[in-house]
């Protein structure tokens, strides 16, 4: 904040109580708020919340007025040559990362990162298009939380069309089981083929 940034706040939502045991599939809502030039809301709703029989993910923004609907439906779309890569120290001893990050590179992708994840998950919402990771090393260890960022995040990016995984294995964070309130892993977020293309060089 003293860096004068845009910083937001992330909202998970679990029916009844607890949740250790549990997953980021069964959440009922997610949201995330960007405090920026503009403050912005985009809100994930899976189909089982709603009676409308698919995933949603929309925005609103506030207004003299009050909070107005600005995207009535986010879509991520399937490729996008924008990525934010987190924990950049990690490629010092993770040759695939490493590898990665010079494939966006040499392909010419264009970077678009802050260090913060709300702002630069965000930006593939307001551009409908990207791929952010934070990879783990054995030197540089896993930040992003399960319960309070990676699961609630993941909903809104799957709600909106784009596809999640843990960073070392073929599997959702949406499915990853929450057994530590401070569980901690690396991640994919992003446009379906950005995320498969992650896959391949990490797997």
């Amino acid at each position: 904040i003293d860096a004068n940034f845009s910083v937001g706040s992330i909202f998970g939502i679990w029916p009844g109580k607890g949740v250790l045991g549990r997953t980021g599939r069964e959440q009922v809502a997610s949201a995330v708020t960007l405090y920026g030039p503009r403050t912005t809301l985009c809100i994930a709703l899976p189909s089982t919340s709603t009676d409308l029989g698919n995933d949603i993910a929309f925005e609103v923004t506030l207004t003299n007025d009050g909070f107005v609907v600005s995207r009535a439906k986010i879509q991520i779309q399937t490729s996008g040559k924008v990525f934010a890569p987190g924990n950049l120290r990690a490629s010092n001893d993770n040759e695939q990362y490493n590898a990665l990050i010079q494939h966006w590179i040499s392909e010419r992708y264009t970077l678009r990162y802050t260090g913060g994840m709300v702002p630069d998950v965000y930006h593939i919402f307001a551009k409908s298009k990207g791929v952010f990771t934070n990879v783990s090393s054995e030197k540089a260890k896993a930040k992003l939380r399960l319960l309070y960022e990676v699961a609630p995040m993941g909903l809104i990016v799957e709600c909106a069309g784009g596809l999640t995984t843990h960073e070392a294995r073929d599997q959702s964070v949406l499915d990853e089981k929450i057994d530590n309130l401070d569980k901690r892993l690396g991640v994919c977020f992003g446009s379906s083929d950005e995320v498969l293309k992650y896959k391949k060089f990490m797997f």
